[in-house]
């Protein structure tokens, strides 16, 4: 009976562990933080959710890309935008991802080139497995200019921190 017992509980506790482990990964969401000075000169710091940049305008970029095949519809919000929108302006912004790659590009760049922070690719959610889950991309096709290695080092993916320098 007390073998039984055991078993009956070790199966108990075994699932709701597995239940509790299951709600904990389906509750993280993946952040993006933007740190600088706004233009008043006063710090910022700002975690984002993927739900909250989706609450900022949107914008589609089409494109092809050397990492993969044919050409990519990504979604997300511009870069310019979301600076904006945190009154963050600064002569050179910086692309942390998570492995710790960085880049820096110049806001004439951004003004320029207008590149997206993309949440989605063909509709999908980006996932850390493929590139995302936030990705800055420049479109290469409007900007042939940027197949340039020194452009392409600075489509950030994975990326998790945005900083105005």
């Amino acid at each position: 009976m007390s073998i039984r017992l055991s078993f009956t509980f070790a199966r108990f506790l075994a699932l709701t562990l597995l239940c509790t482990v299951s709600n904990a990964v389906l509750a993280y969401e993946t952040t993006i933080t933007l740190e600088g000075k706004n233009t008043s000169g006063q710090p910022v710091e700002v975690i984002l959710t993927r739900s909250q940049i989706e609450q900022l305008p949107q914008s589609t970029l089409t494109t092809h890309l050397p990492w993969f095949k044919g050409q990519a519809e990504f979604q997300g919000v511009k870069l310019k935008t979301l600076l904006e929108t945190y009154q963050l302006k600064s002569s050179q912004i910086t692309m942390g991802a998570l492995n710790d790659y960085s880049a820096t590009v110049s806001w004439n760049d951004i003004d320029k080139y207008d590149p997206v922070v993309a949440i989605k690719k063909d509709g999908q959610y980006l996932r850390i497995r493929d590139y995302g889950p936030y990705w800055l991309v420049f479109s290469i096709d409007k900007y042939p200019e940027l197949k340039q290695m020194k452009y392409l080092a600075k489509m950030v993916w994975q990326l998790e921190t945005i900083q105005a320098e």
